[in-house]
């Protein structure tokens, strides 16, 4: 009986951890440190994209967002998805650890690989910063 307790408490303890969601920007101006670099989100303010794309072909969306200094580079992209067809991304940034970087605000350019899995429409939300939250520069797909 104890040992039927016992796994019941591991597996609520498993289940229950929340995963990264990535509209809990408590870690926003917090840098994340692995090897030589520190990761920090990256607002974006432009996207460049075809307003549709056919079922199965992949959909290369031109992303322009703010590197926080000299020294930036485009690093990854963060998603969620909220429902079948909208996705939520925020792109990310690292920088070196030791490097001395200039303060001025560069432009990053990266891309963003969308390939539709459903016909339809589909949004696309690339996340603004810490000044514009739950504010999106938002793409609207039409998939043919």
């Amino acid at each position: 009986m104890n040992k039927i307790y016992l796994i019941l408490i591991s597996l609520i303890l498993l289940t229950s951890c929340e995963k990264e969601d990535l509209f809990s920007w408590d870690d926003r101006g917090i840098a994340e440190t692995e090897e030589d670099y520190n990761y920090y989100p990256s607002p974006v303010f432009d996207v460049i994209a075809p307003a549709s794309v056919k079922l199965g072909d992949t959909l290369l969306i031109t992303v322009r967002s703010q590197g926080n200094s000299g020294c930036a580079e485009f690093s990854s992209f963060r998603q969620s998805q909220s429902g079948r067809s909208t996705l939520n991304i925020q792109a990310i940034q690292k920088i070196p650890v030791d490097a001395i970087c200039t303060m001025a605000l560069i432009t990053l350019n990266s891309k963003y690989e969308f390939i539709p899995e459903t016909r339809g429409k589909h949004t696309i939300n690339f996340w603004r910063g810490e000044l514009h939250e739950y504010d999106f520069v938002t793409m609207e797909i039409n998939v043919r």
